[in-house]
């Protein structure tokens, strides 16, 4: 149990040391698009844990290990990803799907073995689809709030 904790911990706070590295200009860009994609996931949660998907295990109170999966690197790495590769539809559907087989085919024993939470009734084929319906969304939020570029002028 204490191991937990201090996992639980290293998720919320490891990933926002990686914050200054991104730059105020891009944190302020893409902030609402994260902000958007935890609230989001956190509405995904309560859906699929009522339909047994998944289940999530108690962490620190008043929160459930979910949240901070959900504010740890959900967040940053929404943020990173983003930055990364906004524009670029192509690069941005090939590196988070890449990143979403890493954490599911490796990273989701590391969750389980530390109770934060496993898949119930979701395969994992079933979760990585539901992963990439995410990150569409995600990059559908941004294209949507993100300032029109000015109109070319016709004239020189």
């Amino acid at each position: 149990m204490k191991n937990q904790k201090l996992f639980l911990i290293a998720l919320l706070v490891v990933p926002w040391l990686t914050i200054p590295l991104l730059g105020r200009k891009a944190f302020k860009r893409f902030l609402p698009s994260a902000i958007f994609m935890c609230t989001f996931t956190k509405a995904l949660d309560f859906y699929g844990e009522k339909k047994n998907w998944w289940k999530f295990f108690s962490g620190i109170r008043p929160f459930n290990s979910m949240n901070f999966m959900n504010f740890g690197p959900y967040f940053v790495t929404s943020l990173w990803v983003l930055k990364l590769t906004f524009g670029r539809l192509p690069l941005f559907i090939i590196s988070n799907t890449l990143l979403h087989i890493i954490f599911i085919f490796g990273g989701l024993k590391l969750v389980e073995g530390f109770r934060i939470f496993s898949l119930e009734r979701l395969t994992k084929l079933q979760y990585l689809v539901l992963s990439f319906f995410r990150a569409l969304v995600l990059y559908a939020f941004q294209y949507l709030t993100e300032p029109t570029p000015p109109k070319k002028k016709w004239y020189r």
